[in-house]
């Protein structure tokens, strides 16, 4: 097994286009409503197995029509789900998206079943077998959160795996800091956005300063998300800005940072030097937001490097070797 992620299994219902003034008009038509898969660590195992990997997901949902449509849209993927495991207790997490023609969102969310994913629910051999675990709702997971994925990445350390981490901020400072803080020493590869890590680091928003604050703990490689600026990159001994690809227009920004996080750790898997990871990374977030939903601009290996190819005039000169 390649990656194995665990974290938010959601069912995404889209709406668009949502005019500026939705919230003081009575109704509004719009062409279509849209359930799509979603969930960062779904989104993300979908991704890396688009782009080749043998991936598994681990996930919790309800026993309703979200669950299994999520199921069986996962498995069409090829991505093994052997270890999802199902409730009576909760509902499949379900999100709105409200999207505006600029590809701006906004999101209601019921939490469901992630709420109720507990270490104990997990088999820790099956992630052992996995050269990557990455974990993709860091403060998203109340039952998991803190001690029972610092458990688990330790675990698997101990058993000779990378571990990386996405992150979510949508709690208190002081209780998304609390989250992360113990299982970071067991994290190969962070991956927050320049937003998540001003919260976490109590307000820090320069990326070298962001960098000193995180190098006390055990992390490998640092990636910051800067959104359409590109990332910074970071192993400590050095680091870099790489810049995004332009895009025509921006359809929906939904799971960019997901299909970033898959192409990121696909390179990685591919022995591929963190920079030119993050290049391969920005290319499939390009790809991916000029398209609706979370993952359908998400292609092949093959394909996204001829992405890159075809616009290697935007790859910095140095990295320009890997995909030419």
């Amino acid at each position: 097994m390649d990656i194995v992620t665990v974290g938010h299994a959601v069912a995404d219902i889209i709406l668009k286009p949502i005019p500026d003034n939705f919230f003081q008009i009575d109704a509004v038509n719009i062409p279509s409503i849209t359930t799509v898969t979603g969930g960062d660590a779904l989104n993300t195992a979908i991704d890396c197995a688009r782009l080749g990997m043998q991936v598994g997901y681990v996930a919790k949902t309800g026993t309703d029509a979200n669950g299994a449509f999520l199921k069986r849209e996962v498995a069409k993927e090829g991505v093994d789900i052997s270890r999802v495991i199902s409730t009576d207790e909760a509902s499949t997490a379900t999100s709105i998206h409200f999207l505006k023609e600029d590809g701006e969102r906004h999101t209601v969310v019921l939490t469901g079943a992630n709420a109720e994913l507990v270490y104990e629910d997990l088999d820790v051999d099956y992630f052992k077998q996995a050269k990557v675990v990455q974990y993709g709702s860091a403060n998203g997971l109340a039952k998991l959160d803190g001690p029972g994925i610092t458990r688990l990445f330790k675990e698997c350390k101990e058993a000779g795996c990378m571990t990386s981490m996405d992150v979510t901020c949508d709690l208190p400072p002081e209780v998304c800091y609390n989250n992360v803080k113990d299982v970071l020493n067991y994290t190969d590869i962070f991956f927050p956005s320049d937003y998540e890590a001003e919260i976490i680091t109590g307000g820090l928003t320069k990326c070298e300063d962001i960098e000193k604050f995180f190098s006390r703990f055990g992390i490998k490689i640092l990636v910051i998300k800067l959104g359409a600026r590109g990332v910074y990159v970071t192993d400590f001994k050095t680091r870099r800005y790489i810049s995004t690809f332009q895009v025509p227009k921006v359809v929906d920004v939904t799971g960019c940072g997901d299909s970033f996080v898959a192409a990121f750790l696909t390179a990685i898997v591919k022995g591929w030097s963190m920079e030119e990871a993050a290049v391969f990374g920005n290319a499939v977030g390009s790809m991916n937001c000029q398209v609706l939903g979370a993952n359908l601009g998400v292609k092949s290996f093959e394909e996204t490097m001829a992405y890159i190819k075809e616009r290697i005039d935007q790859v910095p000169e140095d990295l320009r070797a890997r995909f030419q």
